[in-house]
């Protein structure tokens, strides 16, 4: 499931939608899972400051349609509506969604090769590395396409469009230059690193023969084509090249840019948290072999009653609240 958001006018409109198989089973498609309007916080609802719990009738809808912990994906999906005393607290466990690091099987390999289409390609390769020449986009690791994996157009353009908001605003002309790859209608030397001394008004020409070619593109979308109108998809595309410009360079802006792109997807490990078996027994007030013998989904249904309980806000203690915390983390880092 993904958080679709769309612009309407001046205001944005939330739906929880879900990639799956089309009528004829060949291409995935989306079904709205759950309308969430204008204010997808108005679905939270507080306990304290920083204990919070999605409406009964949000979390309900989605267990309908998977048999994963409706609430564990809810946290996922609004985690930017979540209070900042929520977001801190929970910070430490949010291993989900992170990249996983296990070789690709045959399968996914062979997924890879036949479902990400090369527009794909070109977005993620400017976004991890920020290369604007696109040579060298087939030395990517093929780890890197498995987020997309399984997901359908739609839910792959929301995923990418995430993505893109690490763009800085100087860079997002640079950034349609790269992705279209139109650098290849130019022989220019430097037509790989200085789109800026190009003709621009060629660079406009090319760029829409380029866009209206992905919009009819039935191997893109799967579904059929973009229609006789741009598809919203690829909208942001047109603002970002007409409505911005290349900004202003020097070699330490090239140094910043090069360094910045090597560097998007690095962060430092987290540190693992630990608890002895003796001290996850007396919080949880389960035995070890219990708690080991429990999924994901249960310790965490267990976690969420301890919490009520243990809540200085509801009458609980602090320093066992901590306590909790850390033996819950350290349990489903365990299981992971």
């Amino acid at each position: 499931m993904y958080l679709a958001t769309l612009t309407r006018g001046q205001t944005k409109h939330y739906e929880i939608r879900q990639s799956l198989p089309g009528d004829d089973h060949r291409y995935l498609e989306y079904q709205v899972v759950f309308d969430l309007g204008g204010d997808p916080g108005r679905y939270i609802e507080r306990l304290s400051d920083d204990i919070c719990y999605f409406s009964a009738e949000l979390e309900e809808r989605l267990q309908q349609e998977t048999s994963e912990d409706a609430s564990l994906i809810l946290e996922e999906l609004l985690w930017n509506f979540l209070p900042a005393e929520e977001q801190t607290r929970l910070s430490i466990f949010r291993h989900r969604g992170k990249a996983r690091v296990s070789a690709l099987s045959e399968r996914e390999r062979s997924a890879i090769e036949k479902d990400i289409h090369l527009f794909d390609r070109r977005r993620l390769y400017y976004l991890r590395y920020g290369g604007v020449d696109q040579s060298r986009i087939f030395r990517l690791n093929p780890k890197l396409y498995r987020p997309l994996l399984n997901k359908c157009r739609d839910e792959r353009e929301f995923y990418l469009l995430d993505l893109e908001k690490a763009l800085q605003h100087n860079e997002l002309r640079t950034y349609v230059f790269a992705i279209f790859d139109l650098q290849r209608h130019f022989t220019e030397s430097f037509s790989a690193t200085m789109p800026e001394a190009l003709n621009q008004a060629d660079i406009a020409d090319f760029f829409i023969e380029e866009i209206c070619s992905l919009n009819d593109d039935k191997s893109f979308w799967r579904t059929g084509t973009g229609g006789t109108s741009l598809h919203d998809h690829l909208i942001r595309y047109m603002i970002m090249f007409f409505d911005h410009g290349y900004g202003r360079r020097s070699l330490f802006d090239d140094f910043v840019r090069e360094f910045m792109g090597r560097h998007r997807a690095f962060s430092w490990p987290e540190k693992k948290p630990a608890v002895s078996t003796g001290q996850a027994e007396k919080i949880f007030q389960r035995k070890w072999q219990k708690l080991q013998q429990m999924s994901r989904r249960e310790l965490t249904r267990l976690y969420r009653e301890r919490a009520k309980e243990l809540h200085p806000d509801s009458g609980g203690n602090h320093e066992q609240f901590i306590e909790l915390n850390g033996a819950y983390a350290s349990l489903m880092a365990r299981k992971k």
